[in-house]
């Protein structure tokens, strides 16, 4: 369940799979306080679009 939104998605980790989908995404480098689980893929990329990620090297 997304920690933002409430919404239901996989989250490959705890599927047991060897990797998950957010493992394609940039970092977050400014999560929100209220934060204490995974991001749907809406809210990630919500969250990406505000300028949460990391500087390119």
């Amino acid at each position: 369940m997304c920690t933002n939104c409430g919404a239901s998605f996989v989250c490959g980790a705890t599927a047991g799979l060897s990797s998950c989908w957010c493992m394609q995404m940039p970092p977050l480098t400014r999560v929100p306080e209220v934060a204490a689980g995974c991001f749907c893929p809406a809210c990630l990329e919500q969250l990406l679009s505000a300028g949460t990620t990391a500087p390119a090297a």
